[in-house]
């Protein structure tokens, strides 16, 4: 591991990351530097959505996907040479959340390791999908409904809670509590290096 310590958002779509990562912008901690998600760095640069019953057509993103995530982190870690933490919205490993075939699958697919991935971040916290009742209000512009979310949330707390630095936040009535317990784990994370 670099000297750069790596944190992941994680969580099904509509979860939060969004929010927290712009709550972090606006606090313009010293000494982080935000990877935003790969997936909408392309769908906002122009690349095509994939449809979801076309699997030929994920596996496409989701190849673009693995090599972008990691030229994204390697690209804002020099940009920005005096930061000591990189929070990222998704890793690697997120695209099993997304793999229709399964977690199984998508390791095998696309050659992609676990315990190689768990050894590229220091800390995951996962953000827990909100209720039905309150994932109508989270975001607007989201590609997933409430049952694709589900099923993406199960996908990768698969992938992900077997890390040895995994850390779940659950969903709150009030969405700030949950902002708030976010920000708190970064902070200890920063605190404690």
């Amino acid at each position: 591991m670099s000297s750069v310590k790596r944190i992941v958002l994680t969580g099904a779509p509509s979860s939060g990351k969004s929010s927290v990562m712009a709550e972090i912008q606006k606090r313009q901690w010293p000494h982080v530097a935000l990877v935003p998600e790969s997936a909408v760095v392309l769908l906002s640069g122009g690349f095509p959505a994939p449809q979801h019953h076309d699997i030929e057509q994920i596996r496409s993103f989701q190849n673009v996907i693995l090599t972008l995530q990691s030229h994204l982190e390697q690209v804002i870690a020099r940009q920005n040479p005096a930061a000591k933490y990189l929070v990222l919205d998704r890793a690697r490993l997120d695209g099993a959340g997304f793999w229709s075939l399964g977690v199984q699958d998508y390791l095998q697919q696309f050659q992609v390791s676990k315990s190689d991935e768990y050894s590229r971040y220091d800390q995951i916290i996962f953000l827990g999908l909100p209720t039905d009742e309150f994932f109508e209000g989270v975001n607007e512009r989201r590609f997933h409904n409430f049952e694709q979310s589900q099923q993406s949330e199960k996908q990768l707390l698969e992938v992900w809670s077997g890390h040895p630095n995994f850390h779940f936040v659950p969903a709150e009535r009030d969405f700030n509590v949950k902002v708030e317990n976010v920000l708190s784990l970064i902070q200890q994370s920063m605190l404690s290096s």
